[in-house]
């Protein structure tokens, strides 16, 4: 006899489809960093009208990058609103929740309470098999 089917919680989904957004926004923040220093070093890139910007490559990409920033932010924020009043019903999503709790946390601004939730992820995570 197969082994009953385990609805995943709604929660673990939410908050995993955050964190997917949550790194795909630090990935294209990174290039377009990158990107702006590029255009700024040799092409005096703000000193350039918006036609001779969008002459350049890179300028497209740039602005590429900044649409699906602001894609990405509004599903973010969006997802954030679902998560805040439901309370977890299970492990996973207290693990996921604290997951999710631990990106908002930059480590640069509060070190320990970075610290303190990353800790508590793994802490939690072990202690329920790795879920």
């Amino acid at each position: 006899m197969p082994a009953p089917q385990v609805v995943a919680d709604p929660s673990v989904a939410t908050c995993r489809r955050w964190l997917t957004i949550d790194a795909e926004q630090r990935r294209l923040q990174l290039e377009w960093g990158t990107l702006e220093g590029r255009l700024m070093t040799k092409h005096n890139w703000y000193q350039l009208s918006q036609d001779q910007q969008a002459a350049i490559p890179e300028g497209a990409r740039l602005a590429e990058i900044d649409a699906r920033l602001d894609v990405l932010e509004v599903e973010g924020h969006a997802l954030l609103k679902a998560m805040r009043p439901k309370p977890a019903k299970s492990i996973e999503a207290v693990v996921a929740n604290l997951s999710v709790a631990a990106r908002l946390i930059f480590v640069e601004d509060h070190p320990e309470a970075h610290g303190l939730s990353t800790r508590a992820v793994r802490d939690l995570a072990a202690f329920s098999g790795g879920k």
